[in-house]
């Protein structure tokens, strides 16, 4: 299971939106909060929930052997307070659908431009901790605040593996580039689920879009509310 929220650079959501968009992935579920700003994502105006849940076809081995591989992704920023919970909620989620590894992507703030790939590091609980080595993975030093940060304390003490991967990414925009090395890196981890890296860079820059088009058409209508001095019926969409 791979988990993207709005972060640093958009990481998390270009990168699970990449997966959802190539992996052709159904829609199976969503997360609801009284907590959550009030807001939906429209498509082609059908209304879905900030906080969905998608699974990829069943693909089995000629040993009988079969994965598949299932994302959440968020087109919202949930308050701090209830992060913690919400990745207590998605363990619990997982686990009782025998999930057998959670990778959570975040993005780390860069103040400068850098050329070529974004360097990505990765830290775990002590269920997945194998695998930084098995997966060359640079293991992390330092902190991790936000929704991986709330994951990841979740995880301590759980027998479910969690693996959070870290890039480098802008400060102030969706950094595409930072997307693409993210799955490249996690693409060993689903061997049997091929994912084309071919056309990922320049599909997860039109992905990058979408998701900034997103985030600001919700920041437009939170703020439009609090702006509102007249009682009344607030605005229906924008």
């Amino acid at each position: 299971m791979v988990v993207g929220f709005p972060t640093h650079g958009l990481v998390g959501s270009v990168a699970v939106s990449y997966l959802v968009h190539t992996l052709d992935m159904t829609a199976i579920g969503y997360m609801a909060s009284d907590d959550f700003p009030p807001t939906v994502v429209m498509e082609e105006g059908v209304v879905n929930a900030p906080v969905r849940f998608y699974a990829s076809k069943t693909v089995c081995g000629v040993d009988q052997s079969c994965e598949q591989l299932v994302v959440a992704i968020s087109d919202i920023q949930p308050p701090a307070e209830i992060l913690t919970h919400m990745g207590r909620a998605i363990l619990d989620w997982a686990e009782q659908k025998g999930v057998a590894l959670i990778v959570a992507v975040e993005g780390q703030p860069m103040e400068e431009e850098f050329k070529g790939d974004a360097r990505v590091v990765a830290m775990a609980n002590r269920a997945a901790a194998p695998l930084l080595g098995k997966y060359h993975f640079d293991p992390a030093n330092g902190v991790v605040t936000g929704f991986a940060g709330g994951l990841l304390l979740s995880a301590i003490g759980r027998q479910i593996p969690v693996l959070c991967v870290v890039a480098q990414a802008h400060k102030d925009y969706p950094d595409a580039r930072a997307a693409a090395k993210v799955i490249e890196s996690i693409n060993p981890l689903v061997p049997m689920l091929v994912l084309d890296t071919k056309p990922l860079r320049e599909k997860a820059r039109e992905i990058e879009g979408e998701v900034r088009k997103t985030l600001q058409q919700q920041q437009q209508s939170i703020s439009a509310m609090h702006d509102q001095q007249t009682t009344g019926p607030g605005e229906m969409y924008r």
